[in-house]
């Protein structure tokens, strides 16, 4: 039974494989673009001169606002037309797309955040379902993280560590989805950049109610205890900077490279591992640093 699963997989993905080479050769390299349709009442199955302009891919993926400037191209709202205007009015045209097209897809991961939360807490069984076991597995894992890094007494800090691990994750995965429009809203500097400065807020906020205001200041503003105060302040600034920037450099410089690579080899196959790769090992990956690292500047504020 499983060797025929595998056989049948296996001739699906030749199958595929043969139509891309296909599509690749009647595409001319890929400086024709076959079109397949009807036109003026006729059916046409034809190829159309078209340039691929890799540089010019790259501004409209990452530089939104910059490629719809320079082309004069309408932007493409995929019937959001109400909500494009509304950010038109409120951040301007210049940069109204791509402000449009992140707080979008950060509704779209919140609202996925949220019926995941509904979902997990109405189904909770005695004989727990697979995905209660998953989740269960995933809070004990992180909940004897906080034990361990934070002591028995701040297992609280639990949830708010296992939420924002959920929230990166699914912002990058949610670019795997092969739906026009839809980007990984970490790949978006301002993202990563506010995820961090609520971290390192959560981390002070935290440090006030265990120290007490004026004990916890004094690490900061009294020189006569603390000679290097200013360094301890630029680190502070540091952490932000740190936190965020790798978050945001990986996330993006995966992106590129699969545009990259995918246009060389002229998305045949290759992307497809590209995408497993950086989309979902990186992706984990990278939610979980961000999250140990939260938790670890937690540890080293409140833990004597």
């Amino acid at each position: 039974m499983v060797k025929k699963k595998k056989g049948s997989i296996l001739k699906v993905f030749l199958i595929f494989f043969v139509l891309e080479l296909i599509i690749v050769f009647l595409s001319s390299d890929f400086n024709k673009q076959l079109q397949i349709g009807f036109q003026d009442g006729k059916f046409v199955f034809r190829n159309v001169q078209t340039t691929y302009d890799l540089q010019e891919k790259i501004t409209e993926e990452f530089q939104i606002d910059e490629h719809y400037k320079r082309t004069g191209e309408e932007p493409k709202i995929y019937q959001s037309n109400k909500l494009y205007e509304f950010f038109k009015k409120i951040f301007g045209k210049a940069s109204a797309i791509g402000t449009f097209q992140l707080l979008r897809m950060l509704l779209i991961v919140d609202f996925v955040l949220l019926l995941i939360a509904f979902l997990i807490k109405k189904r909770i069984f005695e004989r727990p379902s697979k995905p209660q076991i998953m989740f269960e597995l995933l809070y004990g894992a992180f909940e004897e993280f906080v034990v361990e890094t934070l002591s028995e007494k701040r297992r609280h800090f639990t949830p708010y560590i296992v939420t924002l691990f959920i929230f990166i994750w699914i912002c990058n995965m949610i670019g795997m989805i092969p739906i026009p429009g839809f980007m990984e809203p970490t790949r978006n500097l301002n993202v990563p950049l506010g995820l961090g400065f609520a971290a390192v807020v959560v981390v002070h906020v935290t440090a006030i109610k265990t120290k007490g205001l004026w004990r916890h200041l004094q690490n900061y503003i009294n020189p006569v205890k603390n000679p290097l105060f200013l360094l301890d302040i630029v680190g502070e600034i540091s952490k932000v900077v740190s936190i965020s920037f790798r978050l945001f450099g990986n996330i993006l410089g995966g992106a590129i490279i699969i545009l990259v690579v995918s246009s060389l080899v002229k998305y045949v196959v290759f992307p497809v591992g590209l995408n497993l790769f950086f989309g979902i090992f990186v992706g984990t990956i990278q939610a979980f640093v961000f999250t140990m690292l939260a938790l670890t500047y937690i540890g080293v504020e409140v833990v004597e």
